[in-house]
């Protein structure tokens, strides 16, 4: 949203100073965007946390991304981290190819120490070169647009075969996304199959029909109490839905047919909240390196947030993240700083981005 337009001179001019010694508005940082003659060429993420509830000590997480052209379009990335959680699962020294066939993006991770594929995502784009469809091994996203900017967007979580269904809707004003707005309500949409019960001895682990009608169970979460069940029984169909305000602590969902077969559970991450608000700094056109662009630049090898102007502030009622930029004398991001405070904890995480570029 823009900041609404001060009425008195002298708030005006104190905040006009202000806005002088501070990164949003300075000298060394020009309002136009970066020419086009530069690209990024790579960059380093340092993630750090100070996580009070739970107490907890955290590493210092350092990753790079060096990126390789085709043309004008990102072919290549080739990616190192040291967070345990990627080297465990063979994520921590990967290429990620991507190939471009029709209205089609094909990008495939590889670990370069085995040279075994880790993952394949597909991504769907539209005759305006927009990701319409993006397909991730546990989850899918579908987009529509008004104009440039990002209209809906409907996220579905599967990595059991479960599916959650939620639909998000973006307002925007003055060329920004202005809100991000979510009816507080996730749809659950069964498989044909389920886990059979253990009826023999040895037992078997197998998939059966699952049948109608089903007993679902959705647990909800609330940091400050105990977990909430509620069981809709006897559910005629292969979906069901839940709405409410708990649900952005996340949920589990079970369930159980007449014969005891039991479908995959499924998981809802927390974070998704009814409104969240965005904020821009109205003084700096929109370029590569701002916080929204470098993220969905890496993970689809194109930027879905056309934007006008650079982003500054994402808050909702469970956390707010903020951005700060350092941009040199030709209007080039160097440097990232992002900061999110979790609204209910106080817990902080801290990323910096530091950008390397080259010229095309």
């Amino acid at each position: 949203m823009k900041r609404f337009l001060l009425l008195s001179v002298a708030v005006v001019m104190a905040g006009f100073l202000a806005m002088q010694t501070s990164c949003r508005k300075s000298k060394s940082h020009p309002t136009k965007p970066t020419p086009d003659d530069y690209r990024i060429m790579s960059y380093t993420k340092v993630k750090t946390a100070n996580i009070l509830i739970p107490l907890t000590v955290t590493p210092i997480i350092s990753e790079n991304y060096r990126f390789e052209y085709s043309g004008n379009n990102l072919s290549a990335i080739f990616f190192t981290s040291n967070e345990q959680a990627k080297v465990v699962a063979g994520m921590a020294h990967t290429k990620a190819v991507f190939i471009r066939i029709a209205d089609t993006i094909f990008k495939t991770f590889t670990d370069l120490n085995t040279g075994s594929v880790k993952e394949r995502d597909t991504f769907l784009v539209n005759p305006a070169g927009q990701i319409i469809h993006a397909y991730f091994p546990t989850e899918v996203r579908h987009f529509t647009y008004f104009g440039k900017l990002i209209a809906t967007e409907q996220v579905i979580y599967r990595d059991t075969g479960t599916e959650l269904i939620l639909n998000l809707t973006y307002t925007a004003d003055q060329g920004d996304h202005y809100q991000r707005l979510w009816n507080e309500t996730v749809t659950v949409r069964l498989p044909d199959s389920g886990i059979a019960p253990p009826l023999t001895t040895p037992y078997l682990w197998h998939d059966t029909d699952l049948t109608t009608p089903i007993d679902i169970t959705w647990t909800t979460f609330n940091p400050l109490g105990t977990p909430t069940t509620v069981l809709h029984a006897n559910v005629p169909g292969k979906s069901d839905q839940l709405s409410g305000s708990n649900l952005m602590f996340g949920a589990v969902v079970t369930g159980v047919d007449k014969n005891g077969v039991r479908f995959r559970t499924e998981v809802l991450p927390p974070g998704y909240t009814a409104k969240e608000f965005y904020e821009y700094y109205d003084e700096q056109a929109n370029r590569p390196g701002d916080y929204k662009q470098i993220e969905s630049f890496t993970t689809y090898g194109i930027n879905i947030y056309q934007n006008t102007h650079l982003f500054w502030k994402a808050s909702s009622i469970h956390n707010t993240t903020k951005v700060t930029y350092d941009i040199d004398a030709d209007s080039k991001v160097t440097r990232a700083n992002v900061t999110t405070k979790d609204s209910l904890t106080k817990n902080i995480y801290n990323s910096q981005y530091a950008i390397q570029w080259e010229t095309r």
